[in-house]
């Protein structure tokens, strides 16, 4: 295959700016803030005087759109924006477990792959249009690592049909720790467009092909079967089920919301057994009538699927708290699919991502399935 011609850096750079332009108003304050920390712009017109053109670039106001749309056209910016691309928060992530004899860092280094250098980054001014013709780059931060895909992709922006291009990172994040790796990639933008629905089954398969090839790691599905039963008995956790949707044998289906402070229990099925318990007496006095009932609860829990729950972090704070929803059997396979939600939490890092699939694995709600045949 013939090597994509590169971009000038102009266009190359345009990329970031349309990508960071459509996130929401809290990510890009979260990334301004960060911007700041790391001293790539500042507010105070002494440091402006001090460095004249030179870094920190000089705003006059905190406006987020005025600083992405100015930061992300700055060439002195690309490694800060290339590396918040490793640590920023996905919409979706799809964890597998895997084995080896040898570190990650190890086998990343033996496959021969750019290792990404935030204070040396030199761009090749290409994003490749299919996953086949992407060359990664990998990226090691307090002994996480991370394997990164970009591609160029494009819709249309409202109705007026302009093509807008943006960037399209997919992740591989690995854990040492419990052997576990998580692809991560967002929702692709289709506005006015037909939804290729192949694609993000393309992206799991084609990552799962690349690791094997390139890494040569055995690995293995992620098994979900006691996810339910495992988060509903820690009741000492702040982690809960929210709410699950819940299909019956009889083909009906609902979505069950778990009821605020309480520990999750699957309605009228919980509340009824609930209900013998605290009436013992009187079902006691019923054995015929107790009899059914249970029967009839045993049935309903043993014949109905769940499709997807919605797990909770909660702390004090609300704009701490976050939700990630578990889909099972995702890509009509045994795969699990993990939907990290916004709603009202200021986190916008993989933190909450890592700290999610570490409670997953060590709780035993995920645990190690059958390896994955090629």
């Amino acid at each position: 295959m013939a090597k994509r011609a590169a971009m000038d850096e102009q266009t190359y750079m345009n990329f970031y700016r349309e990508s960071i332009s459509g996130y929401s108003g809290k990510a890009k304050r979260k990334i301004c803030k960060k911007l700041l920390e790391e001293g790539k712009i500042t507010f105070d017109p002494q440091m402006r005087l001090a460095f004249g053109n030179n870094e920190p670039k000089f705003f006059d106001k905190n406006d987020p759109d005025a600083i992405i749309s100015s930061t992300t056209m700055t060439p002195d910016c690309m490694s800060f924006f290339e590396e918040y691309e490793y640590e920023k928060l996905y919409k979706y992530s799809v964890p597998f477990f895997y084995e080896s004899d040898s570190k990650m860092k190890n086998l990343l280094e033996k496959a021969g792959i750019n290792r990404f250098d935030k204070n040396n980054y030199a761009p090749d001014y290409i994003i490749g249009t299919s996953l086949q013709d992407v060359v990664p780059m990998w990226h090691e931060k307090d002994g996480m690592y991370f394997i990164k895909f970009v591609l160029q992709k494009s819709y249309f922006r409202g109705d007026s049909y302009q093509q807008i291009d943006y960037r399209y990172p997919i992740v591989i994040y690995f854990d040492e720790s419990i052997k576990m790796f998580e692809i991560r990639y967002d929702a692709i933008k289709y506005s006015n467009q037909q939804a290729d629905y192949d694609e993000y089954p393309n992206i799991v398969s084609f990552a799962l092909d690349w690791l094997r090839d390139k890494l040569d790691i055995a690995i293995f599905l992620c098994e979900h079967e006691n996810a339910i039963d495992i988060v509903n008995d820690k009741a000492d956790s702040s982690v809960r089920i929210y709410k699950q949707m819940m299909d019956l044998k009889s083909g009906g289906a609902a979505e069950l919301k778990a009821a605020k402070g309480r520990d999750a229990v699957l309605p009228f099925v919980g509340e009824l057994r609930e209900l013998i318990d605290e009436n013992e007496e009187l079902f006691d006095s019923s054995p015929e009538i107790k009899e059914i009932f249970l029967k009839y609860l045993n049935d309903i829990e043993a014949t109905a699927s769940y499709p997807y729950i919605y797990v909770k972090w909660e702390y004090a704070v609300e704009s701490q708290s976050y939700i990630v929803k578990i889909t099972f059997d995702y890509l009509s396979q045994k795969y699990t699919l993990l939907q990290h939600m916004t709603g009202t939490c200021n986190d916008f890092g993989m933190e909450r991502m890592n700290n999610a699939l570490k409670y997953f694995c060590k709780s035993a709600a995920f645990t190690k399935g059958e390896q994955i045949k090629y």
